[in-house]
């Protein structure tokens, strides 16, 4: 097994939904098939969650998404609620996957929200990336209710989700991360504990900035190699196979190169997170000269593309500002997967041609 290491809703039609029926108040001692589990927020993770724990023999008891579109080809294999109170009262563990804390926070107060139909014994599982004081606040709450709160922000890429090979970072109480580790392994290769709550959320927030950094950097990198007249296809394989290589390079390389600035994420939700990071910094007083650069390149991005540009149109700036764009043929049908290797998450690569010899 892997190392342990906004909620009124809108009124939604039934679709040959199975009943919702309150299920009863116990302790989780453990977990099983027949454990309930409930998915508030069934967007791109949400839905990719509530696959893997299906195809992984659970049962998903409840699911929610404050718009009733998402979500819609689990509707004949998942009961849909019309609040995130009623996923609570309905499951022993209930898994968020929200984008922003605003949103986080619209799920989990007032009447309809978690809060109020968690139930004694339960644990719930937060995968959104969001402001880790509010989530140690969270916390501190539902544990005078005898609910269990894991932190669980994940890495690696939508692709790697949806074939259950992500990375989660892990902050909570470690014998509750124990027991639900066998439902958080049902999406995840490797789980890594961090330590109290709190300690997961910077981890990912700091692995984000990390990221764009190095996606800024390839872009720079990258139109040189151009304007100099390499070959771009040849210098992604040389830098892949040297000291100046990493995960972005790796995948916002073909990204880049294929055109698309990989738009399975947003350049707002990438913003948000640069301004979590900025937040961090502040609160523990430590500079920040190359985080403020590279999060003034993605605001700038974000207001030039739009909120919903892919998270790598930083990259297109350099292209726009140089009149040339960094294409390559060759990784039109390219994807990967993750594979953890002495710890390390490494790409691997499909449908591309090997460097030249």
């Amino acid at each position: 097994m892997a190392l342990v290491r906004a909620c009124r809703a809108l009124s939604v039609p039934t679709l040959a939904r199975r009943a919702l029926t309150v299920a009863p108040r116990r302790q989780l001692t453990s977990v099983s098939a027949e454990t309930p589990i409930g998915v508030v927020g069934v967007g791109n993770v949400g839905d990719a969650v509530c696959k893997n724990l299906l195809r992984s023999g659970y049962k998903v008891a409840a699911m929610y998404d404050i718009d009733p579109r998402r979500g819609a080809d689990l509707d004949d294999r998942i009961p849909r609620a019309t609040c995130s109170r009623q996923v609570a009262e309905q499951s022993d563990v209930v898994i968020t996957c929200l984008p922003k804390p605003a949103h986080v926070e619209a799920s989990y107060s007032g009447a309809d929200g978690l809060l109020a139909g968690l139930r004694p014994g339960a644990v719930w599982i937060d995968h959104s990336t969001t402001d880790y004081q509010q989530t140690i606040r969270y916390h501190q709450q539902v544990k005078e209710k005898e609910v269990d709160m894991v932190e669980a922000p994940i890495t690696g890429g939508l692709s790697a989700l949806q074939t259950g090979t992500m990375v989660t970072y892990l902050g909570g109480d470690k014998a509750v991360i124990d027991l639900v580790s066998p439902i958080l392994s049902a999406s995840y290769t490797d789980l890594i504990y961090m330590g109290p709550v709190g300690s997961a959320l910077i981890t990912k927030v700091m692995s984000n900035m990390l990221c764009m950094v190095n996606a800024i950097g390839m872009a720079e990198a990258m139109m040189i190699a151009k304007r100099s007249g390499l070959d771009l296809h040849q210098f992604w394989h040389a830098i892949r196979a040297g000291c100046g290589s990493s995960f972005a390079w790796e995948t916002a390389g073909p990204s880049l190169m294929r055109g698309d600035y990989d738009p399975t994420f947003t350049i707002d939700l990438h913003c948000k997170d640069l301004d979590l990071g900025y937040q961090i910094a502040k609160t523990h007083r430590v500079p920040i000269p190359v985080h403020a650069l590279v999060q003034q390149i993605s605001n700038e991005a974000m207001y030039k593309y739009g909120p919903e540009a892919a998270c790598y149109s930083g990259q297109r700036l350099y292209e726009d500002s140089c009149g040339e764009q960094l294409r390559c043929d060759g990784f039109e049908d390219w994807s990967f997967e993750n594979r953890i290797i002495d710890g390390s998450v490494v790409p691997q690569h499909k449908n591309i041609d090997p460097p030249k010899q």
